[in-house]
């Protein structure tokens, strides 16, 4: 059993780190400033053992450093703080821990030392253990990071907007400027006690489901992509707020998952309001310019059409009572020849009319629906303008609701003018098609087509390819136009509902 307990002993002796060994290793350290200093009986203060760092910060050989005052080897402003925090040590024989920062020639510099009171046997302190480590690169990114929040804090004070960190773990803010102008009437500290909470608590009811969908989109956002949503917020007084927030991965885990997200929140409530008040006066004056419209194609119809015909019936009055002359004479000649070109040019005018009549006037969608409306509208174009048309409609087109039907069906009508004031065609398509992702409208002719300083001349002329361009915006749609010496074709497209299927191929 001896024999047993004496080898157990042995060989945790062999293992045991001795404290020559500790004290080699922790001298030997090159990033760390370690030194012994003996404390006199009058209370001063001398190296009795440092390592090479001490002599370089020392900028003195080793053995000068060993057996000198701190006051005698080093900067002056770091021996003081030495001696300082060395006095404190003795008098109170604890630990002491501080920190100096102090400009040398190579730049400022910046250290964190700790000295530890080494007594024996509980008599009189006779040695401190001193360690010493540069921290000046922490404390530079420290004031980089102190210095950017700042500036983003100033960022925000200066606009109305808020700058954040959201964080993706907690469901919280953890950093928010605004502390001054408080856009939403809460201090950032509010805003931070509220956690995973601030959601359901600050947003629209309406709009929870949209905000958590787009949070839990974040942590698969890609780094420098940005993700934007909208939605309302609860001001401090009790009204709602619009607002659009703009995101992008601020940090990273270990594991490589977003986990903070930097935010701006911009209040979008008066830019909205004015966007609708813009919308409301461009549908105001489009309806005006139908009203006008039908008003004109009334009075071409119930006076300027009569007064034409009233003209042609003069007309064949006056050669009914003109005196009899010689039918072979040149004089009757050129009296028959008169009376062609102007019973011509009458009927041209009549048609003429009929066509600007029906077009300014089309059918009433609201009473035909879509369908119906473009397949009669177009069909009657084609019957007044003397051209060919062809009408293609896909299935489903009677479940478009009725802003989008009337949007497309002004757009069609706008086309047909401009094919009969411009394209010289003969041949017309108009198709109206539900496709994957759009619902879309196309009038092509056989015209003579444009070349692009022509439409840039068109579009600047008139408000007719400019109205067709603010209904498809307003419906999240778009118009194009193509074209060449063959002809050219028009298609307008708005996005496709989900409860509309695509028209069958």
């Amino acid at each position: 059993m001896n024999d047993l307990s004496n080898g157990a002993g042995k060989r945790q002796a062999e293992t045991a780190l001795s404290l020559d060994a500790f004290y080699r290793a922790l001298f030997g350290h090159p990033n760390f400033l370690v030194y012994v200093i003996r404390v006199l009986p009058d209370g001063s203060f001398l190296f009795e053992d440092a390592n090479q760092p001490v002599a370089e910060l020392a900028n003195r050989p080793l053995d000068e450093v060993i057996g000198a005052r701190p006051g005698d080897c080093l900067v002056p402003e770091i021996a003081e703080c030495l001696e300082a925090n060395l006095a404190l040590c003795v008098e109170t024989g604890e630990p002491r821990v501080y920190e100096r920062s102090i400009d040398m020639p190579d730049g400022r510099l910046s250290w964190k030392t700790n000295l530890l009171p080494a007594s024996e046997g509980g008599g009189p302190l006779r040695h401190v253990v001193g360690v010493t480590r540069d921290v000046t690169f922490e404390r530079t990114l420290a004031g980089i990071a102190d210095n950017s929040q700042a500036l983003i804090r100033s960022l925000g004070d200066a606009t109305s907007n808020v700058i954040y960190l959201f964080d993706l773990k907690s469901r919280g803010i953890r950093f928010s400027t605004g502390q001054h102008n408080m856009p939403l009437g809460y201090d950032p500290a509010e805003i931070a006690e509220m956690g995973d909470q601030m959601i359901p608590r600050l947003i629209h009811p309406d709009d929870v489901a949209t905000v958590q969908e787009h949070v839990a989109g974040l942590a698969n956002l890609p780094d420098g992509e940005i993700a934007t949503v909208g939605y309302r917020v609860l001001h401090r007084n009790g009204r709602y707020r619009h607002h659009l927030s703009r995101n992008i991965v601020f940090s990273r885990d270990s594991a490589g998952d977003a986990e903070l997200v930097l935010g701006v929140a911009e209040d979008s409530t008066d830019q909205d309001r004015m966007e609708e008040e813009v919308r409301a006066l461009s549908e105001r004056l489009l309806t005006l310019q139908i009203e006008e419209r039908r008003r004109i194609a009334q009075e071409l119809h119930d006076s300027t059409a009569q007064h034409l015909t009233a003209a042609g019936l003069a007309l064949a009055r006056l050669v009914v009572n003109l005196p009899e002359m010689d039918p072979g004479s040149e004089q009757a000649a050129q009296l028959g020849q008169a009376r062609a070109d102007i019973e011509a040019s009458l009927h041209e005018a009549k048609q003429e009319i009929r066509v600007l009549s029906y077009l300014l006037h089309p059918p009433v969608i609201e009473s035909h629906g879509l369908r119906e409306a473009v397949r009669n509208f177009a069909l009657g174009f084609g019957d007044r303008a003397g051209l060919e048309v062809e009408v293609r409609i896909g299935e489903g087109t009677e479940l478009i609701d009725d802003d989008v039907s009337i949007a497309l069906f002004r757009v069609c009508q706008e086309a047909l003018a401009n094919v009969h004031r411009h394209a010289r065609a003969t041949q017309v398509t108009v198709a109206l098609e539900i496709e994957q992702s759009t619902i879309s409208l196309c009038v092509r002719d056989n015209g003579i087509g444009f070349d692009q300083s022509t439409l840039s001349a068109a579009a600047q002329s008139g408000i007719g390819l400019a109205g067709m361009r603010e209904r498809m915006t307003r419906l999240g749609g778009s118009v194009q136009i193509g074209g060449s010496g063959r002809g050219t074709s028009l298609t307008a497209t708005v996005p496709r509902p989900a409860q509309i299927r695509p028209s069958a191929s």
